[in-house]
């Protein structure tokens, strides 16, 4: 049996996962690689006296492998994904509607050379140039090897019959789509049971990893810099705090900083790896700091074109391999009985009706909107949708909470998806209870309420806050929830220094 006759007579999915096994193992070099960078940089940052995120109880895991493995997953079900399904697809045209032609497999090259060359427009990528140079070639290669021209043509109403329900559920989930939507699915699919909730924590504990592996040094929440050659020395301090203030860290002594500021006479010069970016007035820097190190961030960033792509697959390619895996695993189980193409139309007969019912579950299970003179009402229902509803409402008008005196139902045994929109709402309160109250959020067993905790603290604006983040910082083994807290605490007006 050659390749092309073994590969029809496999499920397409193979293929597919072949490309998210290669995009499991670059993303895990990938993600491994940027944790030991990020591990020197808290290290250092420790080091020099300032207070570092994540602490102490999560900066081991840095060195870890599982912690890299389990965060690549992201990548591969994303990216790894997009690129699988783009580059079956694109097989599928050039042997389906082209008929192979050559002069348009070179186009096809051409488009796929420019893409590596607009995914290091802004300096050599290699991490991601290795995505789209690995994965999609090989992933053309064998769709094009397993399709024939005359299956095309003999099969079509099948492989449309096969094709239709993706695009149907998407445009039925599409009805579905606003600003709340994904916090919604989380409320009503994941944190409704048991197995939702362990996946939102396994989310939740994995997904910092490959985020800090692309994140532009506007979204991190440390980053370091060096001040070189700066005279006279009250200058040098000056641009320190300007720095400190936006969470650029001077450190001395070291070389791999995220920011290297140079004076050459009236001007400074920003740099990043031994990179020239820009040159400005000082003065420039001090009437406008953050207008200039926004401008420095886009500059150094080499990660802004992979992360739109990563993104459009999350949303994309993620669903519909999804899809493709619950078929396969629904043709397997009929294609000894009923054989191979009665089991494949029967797949996506269930994949179908699978999607429609998970939708109207999601639909049904979903906070409805409640009017502005029916809050008391549905903040007393039995139904903790219709609660949330009510809560989502007060917390859009920045309403006081305590004003309701359902308020007193904070005291009752609420499911997390209630404690977390009310611990969003008291963000608009200015009462001491609700203060006590965010207080006592921060120690709930839930990482979603802690966070929304933090969040609303940073709000208050109160001061008096501050302390008792900083302690919960030092303890928490929770990298997710530190971020948070670090954003609470910077709201809060609060700044780094150095301890020693």
């Amino acid at each position: 049996m050659n390749i092309a006759t073994l590969l029809r007579t496999l499920h397409p999915v193979v293929i597919v996962f072949l490309g998210l096994i290669m995009a499991q193992v670059i993303a895990t070099v990938q993600v491994y690689l940027s944790n030991l960078d990020l591990y020197n940089t808290v290290t250092a940052v420790a080091s020099a006296g300032y207070f570092a995120i994540p602490n102490q109880h999560v900066m081991g895991s840095l060195r870890e492998f599982s912690p890299a493995f389990w965060g690549g997953l992201f990548f591969a079900f994303s990216i790894g994904a997009g690129i699988s399904l783009a580059g079956m697809a694109t097989a599928w045209i050039w042997v389906g509607l082209f008929s192979r032609k050559r002069s348009i497999l070179i186009f096809l090259g051409f488009a796929w050379a420019g893409l590596l060359f607009l995914v290091n427009g802004r300096g050599f990528n290699l991490m991601p140039t290795l995505y789209f140079l690995l994965i999609a070639p090989v992933v053309f290669i064998l769709t094009a090897i397993r399709e024939f021209k005359s299956d095309c043509q003999s099969d079509r109403i099948r492989r449309w019959i096969h094709l239709l329900p993706v695009p149907l559920l998407a445009l039925l989930w599409f009805t579905q789509f606003d600003e709340a939507m994904f916090l919604d699915l989380r409320d009503s699919l994941l944190l409704s049971n048991n197995y939702g909730r362990k996946f939102s924590d396994f989310y939740y504990t994995y997904t910092l990893y490959p985020a800090e592996a692309f994140k532009s040094l506007n979204q991190k929440s440390i980053k370091t810099s060096s001040i070189k050659n700066i005279q006279p020395h009250s200058l040098n301090q000056r641009i320190g705090r300007r720095l400190i203030a936006y969470d650029y860290l001077p450190l001395s002594d070291t070389t791999d900083v995220d920011l290297v500021i140079r004076q050459n006479e009236g001007h400074l010069v920003f740099q990043t790896k031994n990179r020239q970016t820009f040159q400005i007035p000082i003065d420039q820097f001090f009437d406008d700091s953050h207008k200039v190190l926004q401008k420095f961030s886009e500059i150094s960033d080499r990660h802004a074109i992979f992360r739109q792509f990563t993104f459009l697959s999350l949303l994309i390619g993620f669903p519909v391999t999804l899809y493709m895996i619950i078929h396969a695993v629904f043709y397997y189980l009929g294609y000894f009985i009923l054989g191979r193409n009665t089991s494949a139309l029967a797949a996506s007969i269930i994949c179908l009706l699978f999607g429609i019912i998970v939708l109207i579950y999601f639909q049904s299970n979903r906070s409805d909107s409640t009017q502005f003179q029916n809050i008391a009402e549905s903040l007393a229902s039995d139904s903790w949708q219709m609660r949330v509803s009510a809560l989502k409402l007060i917390e859009q008008k920045k309403m006081e909470i305590t004003s309701h005196q359902s308020y007193a139902f904070r005291e009752k045994n609420l499911p997390s998806q209630e404690r977390y929109w009310l611990a969003r709402t008291l963000a608009f309160s200015r009462r001491p209870e609700t203060f006590r109250d965010l207080l006592e959020f921060l120690n709930d067993d839930n990482l979603n309420v802690r966070t929304m905790a933090f969040y609303s603290l940073g709000l208050r604006g109160n001061p008096q806050a501050i302390r008792p983040i900083i302690s919960k910082i030092e303890k928490s083994n929770s990298w997710y929830e530190q971020m948070y807290a670090y954003k609470a605490l910077r709201s809060l007006g609060w700044k780094q220094k150095k301890s020693h």
